[in-house]
């Protein structure tokens, strides 16, 4: 369902080696993809997904039970796994994050405003929250804008 994708993804997910988090700015088709879900879910089962309020619903609609939304200025700890399943496919990946140690990563992941709307018809325009999100570990923060 929704509009068609006119332009290509910029990457494959068969591409990525690992994903620990997805966050999510806001539920329009191009932000909030169906198959691009599903598919991050079957690949990497204990990706765990960050959504603004009101997005749950969906989320469980679709079988996906990982994830937290939450409302502006919240945020929540999150670990990021030093130790996970190995593959022929993500041996280089491996190698590379046993290099900079084993342990796990602690990460704080924050819900923050941004000036937008949400919405997948004509008739739910704004019904869930549209949000920025930082990623804050080791001293350093990052920021996503959507």
């Amino acid at each position: 369902m929704g509009p068609k994708r006119y332009t290509d993804m910029p990457c494959k997910i068969d591409d990525i080696p690992f994903i620990d988090a997805v966050v999510i700015s806001h539920s329009h088709y191009d932000h909030l993809s169906h198959p691009t879900t599903t598919r991050i879910k079957e690949k990497f089962p204990n990706v765990h997904f960050f959504a603004p309020l009101g997005n749950k619903a969906w989320f469980t609609k679709c079988g996906i039970d990982n994830m937290t939304e939450l409302d502006w200025w919240q945020s929540r700890n999150f670990t990021l796994s030093a130790n996970r399943p190995t593959g022929k496919e993500h041996e280089e990946t491996a190698d590379a994050v046993k290099a900079g140690g084993d342990q796990d990563i602690q990460a704080v992941i924050g819900c923050l405003p941004c000036q937008h709307t949400s919405g997948r018809t004509p008739f739910n325009k704004s019904h869930t929250l549209w949000a920025s999100w930082y990623v804050e570990s080791g001293g350093k923060k990052i920021w996503f804008g959507g």
